[in-house]
């Protein structure tokens, strides 16, 4: 019912706001926008990191992604092909404090391909809001990686704990460490993979992806209690995590 409300109130706000709007714009890829909320910081430029707040929808209302009440900005930098196209042009068009809703056809959205609950040739709405520009910092993930290949988790573990002073040069978000952990886990570096995580999880004890995550390598490797108590700690902190519920479910339907 909660999600059913946030669905409609978030289409109520859209429908409200783009009947408002005479001055829709579509560019020559296809994709449109109009501004609910003009910014007046730094502009979007190529290279630089962007943090934003968004909601992702499908057509029918159905919300597949959204940042706000979970309380997990979203981060890219621009130019590096690391976003979906229409998002990399439309969020380059912005400037910090702008909030701006975007419609992307499939052509500059996924295509024809499936992605989670995405199904092919869907079109997309997002509502982004830019909360911050900055210059992109070194990544401690990349960094952590190469001293793995060389001299192991261990050695990996002492630069981190000697970098940790370098927060100016290094980037330590959450996500970086989450991204080492996937890397090592497609690897099938299993065992790496779930030191990188359970660090993950006592750097950033409050992020609840980093708990799904942690859960999911505990799955993996077949330690269902950890797995659990790690999906459950991640939906005390945002209860519409519904990965968490399903694996949980996956996990005790086995027992």
């Amino acid at each position: 019912m909660r999600k059913l409300l946030f669905i409609i109130s978030f289409w109520v706000y859209v429908i409200s706001v783009s009947a408002q709007q005479s001055d829709t714009i579509t560019t020559d890829s296809g994709l449109k926008y109009f501004i609910v909320k003009e910014g007046k910081g730094d502009r979007v430029e190529e290279g630089k990191e962007v943090t934003l707040h968004g909601i992702g929808t499908l057509e029918n209302g159905e919300v597949f992604w959204e940042t706000r009440e979970s309380n997990s900005p979203f981060y890219f930098i621009t130019g590096t092909n690391s976003v979906i196209k229409g998002v990399e042009e439309g969020v380059s068009k912005m400037r910090v404090g702008d909030r701006w809703i975007f419609i992307l056809p499939p052509e500059i959205a996924y295509g024809n391909r499936q992605r989670g609950p995405i199904p092919p040739n869907s079109t997309l709405i997002f509502d982004y809001e830019v909360l911050d520009v900055t210059n992109p910092k070194k990544s401690i993930s990349d960094t952590l990686y190469k001293t793995i290949e060389i001299g192991g988790i261990d050695k990996a573990l002492d630069l981190y704990s000697d970098l940790k002073n370098k927060k100016d040069i290094f980037n330590f978000r959450a996500d970086e460490l989450n991204s080492l952990g996937y890397k090592l886990m497609n690897e099938e570096k299993l065992e790496v993979s779930k030191v990188v995580f359970e660090l993950n999880s006592k750097e950033h004890p409050d992020n609840y992806n980093v708990w799904d995550s942690l859960g999911e390598i505990y799955m993996i490797l077949g330690n269902d209690d950890l797995a659990i108590q790690s999906y459950k700690k991640s939906l005390e902190l945002y209860p519409k995590n519904t990965n968490a519920v399903e694996m949980i479910n996956k996990i005790e339907a086995k027992e």
